[in-house]
């Protein structure tokens, strides 16, 4: 849903590159996300989510970090 490509897929560690777009003024996108995941016991994880801003087009780049986390949120409760 956030629109990010998925670039790295490891078990405890996850890579996303948003795609850039080029607006009227200042282009979006170029950023990168990553997810760490940590087991604290069986029934829970630990989450790291951090945007990293590329120096092309950063005025319009944004931290994706609570965008993230909430789709992950959205998909946990989806029932299977």
């Amino acid at each position: 849903m956030t629109g990010f490509d998925v670039e790295k897929n490891e078990p405890l560690y996850v890579q996303g590159f948003k795609p850039r777009k080029i607006g009227i003024i200042v282009g979006s996108g170029g950023e990168t996300v990553g997810i760490w995941l940590e087991a604290v016991d069986p029934a829970r994880t630990r989450v790291w989510i951090s945007t990293a801003k590329s120096a092309l087009g950063i005025a319009g780049q944004k931290s994706w970090n609570a965008e993230v986390l909430a789709e992950m949120e959205r998909e946990l409760a989806r029932p299977q």
